[in-house]
Parts: structure tokens; sequence; C-alpha cells
């Protein structure tokens, strides 16, 4: 019966403390959803970037991306260790505030005899519990995201949905849990060995108000001028190009970028003192100006820190979305696959039984490169005279562009151009959907890849063709087309023309008459299999049986994939980054204001027996709340302007360099859509603030348990 007894005790006792470690619990998470909420973000954003090579966009380029892919993947154990090292301090600093916010708490749980052993397991329990509940909330969120991010790749990729089954990483998932929980675990000693050394009377004691050194105007206002000076200096530089001339520029225009901001803050006080003295004092206006002077004086530090980090996670949101945005599609692309070979050969392995039926509009290209003297390869060559002068002398008189430049650096080199056949060439405007060409046997027209042309580009060189310029082969005139054609007559990259010729099948057989030209054979998936599977599809089961065979080809899929991992690196590399940056900066000054605003409960209180209403109190707690994130956040959105812009002047990609506008109010409209997580980020620490207020005034009865 003894037993019995001691046995029945030791499980009341068990479901009396799993009882006091899910209430407290409860009621920290309800105390400090965005703490909470931050963890749940933390878990999904190691999933994200762990399960990235098991996710069906990744697992598709890999087959023909698999060195790129490679590299991607090797980043993610940079990228996880980064994210670690960021959240251990994020955790750190939210746990530290809300272990001060409990430290009454943990002084009359010490003077009612429990031993500090206890508290540290019931704080231990508690918070592991906590993080097993934001676990199990993170990693279905983060499955549904990842899956979410595959199919919103694509279609940045312009590929439309992909047709995939739902993918899940064991692997990755333990991973979370592991980095997740040692970061957890390792912030919570380090904050736990802090209360287990301090006094019981100092935990009993209210947090003392911080205190700042008084400063003659003259210092603050030097700082805020130098600030705007560096700030200035670091904007000119990024939007004139400089900081991406080398490695010193930039790191000097970061360097000055990031004191420009500090000095700023640290000066922002005073100015803001000189503006609120001028506003209207009404109600609770001077302590609500008195707290937000305040709370700058003392937290500059920290809301230059979580401004840079919103500048850093408007750029890199900015920018991924908006590249990958604005680079989607298939422009260019006509031809789904293109065969070289024997006619004969090709055409057997097509009428294959498994391939009978699913490719259409087999057409031959021949192209043919236009020897001169000192550029024929032994003696089967015949030299060739070409002659460019008039074309060389229209470019001269366009206006002074950078295309312009372009284009007479280009004719130098265009003495030996490639030749394709009309024919061949307008079987490749009717895969199309376009009008064929329409050229006679003194007439030319220019050719380029759709990779060595942006807009600005191909207008240039229309400009010139409607000069009525000619070409000269042979000591024959050639007047040229007005019109330059770019849809790549391959499937891929078999053979790459910057500036070509397209002449009619008399000429060329003439101009090589007894030489070897090459010839590709192009085809198009049926559209009927493209509208029941899709493009992506329809081309991926065609292609696994054309594997089959052996037959020498190429196909679109091959260039999809170089686009599509471009698409894929900067979409989930630079929103990683953002949500990273984004999610740390929101907590560091939501939690700061919070922190501020507790050691300032005497000031509340003091408000209250003065006969002030709680709703004019929580009116004032609103108004710094909205002021501090406004300050915060609009010094990271003015500087995102120009770290945008320089980013598009430094680091685009050639072929989008024309588009470098599009793209800037495409990134800005992007890095606006993020107002609406500040939004989110602004209303919760409001109410958040608002709850603190009345608690002060009426303390719940929880607080006496």
């Amino acid at each position: 019966m003894k037993e019995f007894l001691q046995l029945w005790h030791s499980w009341e006792g068990a479901r009396m403390f799993f009882d006091m470690i899910r209430r407290n619990s409860k009621r920290n998470r309800a105390e400090n959803s965005i703490f909470f909420g931050s963890l749940v973000a933390a878990v999904v954003l190691f999933y994200l970037i762990l399960s990235l090579e098991s996710q069906n966009v990744m697992q598709f380029l890999y087959t023909m991306e698999s060195d790129a892919v490679d590299r991607l993947l090797s980043l993610v154990p940079v990228l996880y260790a980064f994210s670690l090292f960021l959240i251990f301090f994020l955790v750190y600093f939210a746990g530290k505030y809300q272990l001060e916010c409990r430290s009454r708490e943990f002084g009359i749980y010490l003077m009612l005899g429990m031993k500090r052993r206890r508290l540290f397991g019931i704080l231990m329990a508690e918070d592991m519990w906590n993080s097993i509940l934001a676990l199990l909330a993170g990693l279905p969120l983060s499955v549904f995201l990842s899956e979410m991010a595959s199919l919103i790749t694509s279609r940045l990729a312009g590929l439309g949905i992909l047709g995939h089954q739902p993918s899940f990483s064991l692997k990755a998932a333990l991973w979370t849990a592991a980095g997740f929980f040692g970061v957890k675990i390792l912030a919570f000693l380090i904050l736990s060995g802090r209360i287990a050394g301090q006094e019981i009377s100092s935990l009993m004691e209210e947090g003392p108000e911080e205190k700042h050194r008084v400063e003659s105007s003259l210092y603050p206002s030097l700082r805020l001028l130098a600030g705007l000076l560096l700030l200035l200096a670091a904007y000119g530089t990024a939007i004139a190009g400089a900081a991406w001339a080398n490695i010193l520029t930039m790191a000097l225009t970061v360097t000055v970028g990031t004191g420009g901001t500090f000095l700023l803050f640290s000066g922002l006080g005073k100015g803001l003192e000189s503006f609120l003295n001028k506003r209207c004092k009404k109600g609770l206006s001077t302590f609500t100006y008195r707290q937000l002077q305040e709370h700058v004086f003392l937290k500059h530090r920290s809301m230059a820190v979580a401004s840079l980090l919103i500048l850093l996670a408007l750029v890199c949101f900015a920018y991924g979305i908006a590249v990958g945005w604005v680079s989607k599609g298939d422009e260019g692309h006509v031809v789904d696959f293109t065969f070289t070979g024997e006619e004969e050969h090709i055409r057997r392995e097509l009428a294959a039984p498994e391939l009978n039926g699913m490719l259409t509009g087999l057409s031959r290209v021949r192209v043919s490169m236009l020897y001169t003297e000192g550029d024929t390869q032994g003696a089967e060559r015949k030299a060739h005279t070409f002659g460019t002068a008039q074309l060389t002398e229209a470019v001269g008189r366009l206006k002074d562009t950078e295309e312009k430049q372009k284009l007479i650096n280009n004719l130098q080199y265009f003495t030996s151009p490639y030749v394709i056949s009309l024919s061949g060439y307008n079987a490749i405007q009717k895969m199309a959907g376009k009008d064929t060409i329409d050229l006679k046997d003194d007439e030319t027209a220019l050719y380029t890849d759709v990779d060595f042309s942006d807009d600005r580009y191909k207008e240039a060189v229309e400009d010139v063709c409607r000069m009525d310029t000619y070409l000269s082969i042979d000591g024959e005139q050639y007047k040229v087309s007005g019109t330059l054609y770019t849809d790549n007559f391959v499937a891929d990259r078999l053979i790459t023309i910057d500036l070509g010729l397209i002449v009619t099948d008399t000429v060329f057989d003439r101009l090589f008459a007894g030489e070897q030209t090459s010839v590709y054979w192009n085809a198009s998936v049926q559209k009927e299999l493209v509208e029941e599977k899709g493009l992506l599809q329809a081309v991926m089961q065609v292609n696994s049986l054309l594997k089959k065979t052996d037959l020498e080809y190429e196909t679109y899929l091959q260039g999809l994939g170089r686009q599509m991992f471009y698409n894929v690196a900067s979409a989930y590399v630079s929103l990683y980054l953002a949500a990273i940056f984004l999610m740390i900066a929101n907590t560091v000054i939501s939690v700061q204001y919070l922190m501020q605003q507790k050691k300032s409960g005497r000031r509340y209180r003091m408000l209250m027996m003065l006969g002030s209403d709680s709703k004019a109190v929580c009116r004032s707690s609103d108004t710094q709340i909205r002021w501090y994130f406004a300050l915060t956040v609009g010094t990271a959105a003015i500087s995102s302007i120009f770290g945008i812009g320089s980013l598009f002047g430094g680091i685009l990609p050639s072929g989008l360099e024309s588009r470098a506008g599009q793209l800037f109010w495409t990134a800005l409209l992007m890095a606006g859509l993020l107002g609406i997580v500040e939004y989110v980020y602004i209303t919760i620490v409001m109410r958040a603030g608002r709850r603190h207020i009345l608690e002060m005034v009426h303390p719940p009865k929880e607080r006496t348990d």
C-alpha cells in the first residue's frame, strides 16, 4: 500500500508538473506571439533550404545541369550555418526579453522554496515544449511552401505548372530539428546561467529604466549631418556604378553607407526633438514624443542594425523576383529538337512505333561559313571576297549610343559570316507561325541568335538595315533587308551566330557549289501532345524515348535547363536570404520596443494614477510603434532604391541590360509588397503593446500563480 501511495504521489506530482509547464508555455506563447512566430518561421526557412535537393524543380534541373546544380547545392551547408549563426542571436535576444519579463515570477518561485535546479528544469521543459510545438507547426508549413516555391519558380521560368508528386525530405526535417534545437538549447543555457547567478532581490525588482548621457545639441547635429553626407556619398557611388569597379571600391561604398546609417540614427534624436517641439502639444503628445525620443537615443544602434537588415532583405527580395520575372518566357524558341546526320537514318528512327507521330515538321536548314582570304581551312575551301563598307558607313550615321559602339565592334569581326539558306529559315518561320521571308537573288537579310541581341541592339541594327544598305559578296552587291531575324534555327547551341546572312537557295548553292555544308534537321513536338501534357512534360517524354536511339541531337530542354537554373538560383537564394534578414530585423525591433515599454512601466502606471484614460495611453503606444518602425523601415526603403539601382547597373546579365529600367521598376514594386509584411508586424506589436499596458492596470490572475 505504501508503495502504491508513493507511486500515486509521484504520478500526481508529474501530472501537476506537466500541467504547469503546459499552462506556462501557453501563456508565454500568447504574450510573446512575435517570438513564437519567428521560431516557426525559422523552422520553415531551415527546411526550405535543406530540402532543395529533393524538390522536383531541382531534380528536373539535375538531369540537364548537374554540375551547376551541384555547385548550388554545395552552398546549402554554408547558408545553413550562416542561418544558424543569425538565428542564434535572434533566439538569444528574444529569449532574454522573455526571461526578463518573468524575472519577478522566478523570484517568487525561489522565495517559496523552489530550488534553482528545479527552476532550471521547469524553464528547460517550457522551452523544449514550445520548441516542439514550433517544429510541429513549422514542418507541415515548410512542406507546403517548398511545393509552392517549386511551382512558383517554374512559373517564373515561363514553364507553366510542373506536373510533379509532392515530396518530403526526412533528411532535411532531421537536420532542421537538429539545428533548431541546438540553437535553442545553446541560447537557453547561456540565458539560464545569467538567471541562476542573480539574487532573489534583484529578480523581484522591476527592471530599471535605462539612462542616457545628456549631450549638447551640437554633437548629435554633427553626427546627423555626417550621417546624411556619408549616405549621399554611398548613394552617389552606387548609382554611378563606381562601386562595382573593384573589391576595394565596393568595400569602401558598403563601409561608408553602413557608417552613415549608424551616424544618422545616432544623431536622429536631436533632430526629432527639434521637429517634435514644434508639434501641437495635446493630450499625451508630450509623453509620446519624449518616449520616442528616448527610444531613439538609447537604441539607435539596434535600430541601425535592423534598418541595414531590412535594406538587405528589400534588395535581395526585389532583385531575385524582378530578374526571375522579367527574364521568364521562351523568346527565340521555335524548335524542340535538332538532329544531325543522314536524313534517311533520322527519318527511320523517328518512324519507330514508340516515336511515330510524336514529332512534326522535320525540315532541313543548311548553313556554311563564307570563308575569305586568310580564313580558308584546307585546299577544298574556296576563298570568297566579302565587303561591309556601306554597312559600316551606315552605322556611323547612327546616334552615339552603347548599341552603336557594340555594332561597330561586331562589324570588325564580320569578315567571314555564316550564311543560312532561305528555304530552311522559312521553315523555321512557319513553325513559329510567322510570315515567311521574301528575298530576291540580289538581296540578303541579317540574322543573330536571340541570346546575342537585346531590344535596343536589334533596333539599332534594323535602323541601319533601313538605310538602303548593301553588302558585297564576290564582287556582287546584295541589298540588306530592313528586318533583323532572331528566331533560333537550332534547339539550343549546336551553332551560335553573332551576326549572319540569310540568302536565297540559288545564291547559297552558287556560293558553296562543291563544298560541304552543315545540315541541321529540326522538329517540334506534336501540338496535340503539348496540349495534353504541357510543353515541358511533352518534350521530356519525347527526349526520354530519343535517348534510347543512336541519333545525335540536342533538345530545347538544355537551354531551358540553363535558363531555369539561373532563375532557381536567384529566386531561391535571394528570397531565402531576404526572409532571414527580414524576420530577424522585424523581430529585433519589435522585441526591442516591448522591452523598452516594460522598463518604462512606472511611467505608464503614473499616467494612470494621474487620471489618464487607458485608451489614450494605448493610442500613445500605437503612435510610438508607428514612428519606431517608420524611422527604421523608411531609412531602409530609401537606401534600397539606390541599392537596387546599383545591382541592376553592376551585375545584370548582358542580355538583360537593355531591360534595366523595366527591371528597376519591377523590383521597386516587389519591394513595395514587403510593406504588407511590415504592416502585419506593426499590427502585432501594437496589439502586444496594448495588452501589456492593460495588464499594468488590470493584472491577470495568472500572474500570482
